[in-house]
């Protein structure tokens, strides 16, 4: 049986970070290591990932993670491909209940959940993201790194998103983070968060779709469209979106560029 305990690679140097990534297929990591003269900057990241088939063994992939350093302090992770949804901070109000009821009545769910909340302070309109939690994931993460901070990876993207609205202004300014079993897609306009999705699986053609769909609902020419993409497969994201968009970029070189955001 497959642990994946003895294939967690070393890295060189002692990293000052973790960066942990569950897409309930694989776990992706990144060894966060600051004020490296490798990198403009400031930070090197030496990426590693372990496909996880039996869900069972997702805590000790976690733990093999943790022999390898335990004296990192600081481990931020967060899920991929989550269903969460984006709401003004008025409505609420510090208030769980809320959270839940919103969520529930944009994701059209019915049974018990359990909400993680996050507030973009920083984005026009103070607006909070609202995340279903995967218990199974936050139980492995936190019984071997019980320091560390839950990110909810879309709205990590949707400040990058509004960074570059802010000095785009002429732009609905779309971020994609693509991998192989879905991809986390944001868009921003003017400093403000917009809309925000999941996209299941790894179809091209179906992450095209969801934003196009976004699109039009928010009665936006093609002309007014910036994409940025990061993550797995690229190469073809990039020239399906090309044929609908002017200005198509990539946001790095790695397909792990979504995880280093969470930095």
């Amino acid at each position: 049986m497959e642990t994946g305990a003895t294939d967690i690679p070393s890295v060189k140097v002692d990293p000052t970070g973790l960066l942990l990534r569950w897409d309930e297929r694989e776990v992706q990591w990144a060894w966060v290591v600051k004020n490296s003269s490798d990198s403009e900057s400031g930070n090197a990241f030496s990426f590693g990932s372990r496909k996880v088939n039996n869900i069972s063994m997702l805590p000790e992939v976690v733990r093999a993670l943790k022999g390898r350093y335990k004296s990192v302090n600081q481990v931020v992770y967060s899920k991929r491909f989550a269903p969460s949804t984006i709401v003004p901070a008025i409505v609420i109000d510090n208030d769980a209940n809320a959270a839940v009821k919103w969520f529930k009545f944009h994701h059209a769910s019915a049974g018990d959940v359990v909400t993680r909340v996050s507030h973009l302070d920083s984005v026009d309109g103070e607006p909070v993201f609202v995340e279903g939690i995967d218990e199974v994931w936050d139980k492995a993460v936190l019984g071997a790194f019980p320091q560390a901070m839950a990110v909810i990876q879309s709205a990590a993207l949707m400040d990058i998103a509004v960074g570059i609205s802010r000095q785009n202004t002429e732009f609905w300014v779309v971020v994609v983070d693509a991998g192989e079993n879905g991809a986390d897609l944001v868009a921003a306009s003017g400093g403000k968060g917009v809309w925000n999705s999941v996209a299941a699986g790894g179809d091209v053609d179906g992450v095209l779709y969801s934003v196009v769909n976004a699109m039009h609902r928010a009665d936006i020419k093609p002309e007014n469209v910036m994409v940025m993409l990061s993550g797995e497969g690229l190469d073809g994201l990039e020239k399906t979106f090309k044929r609908f968009f002017n200005t198509v970029e990539n946001l790095g070189q790695t397909p792990m560029e979504g995880l280093k955001i969470l930095a």
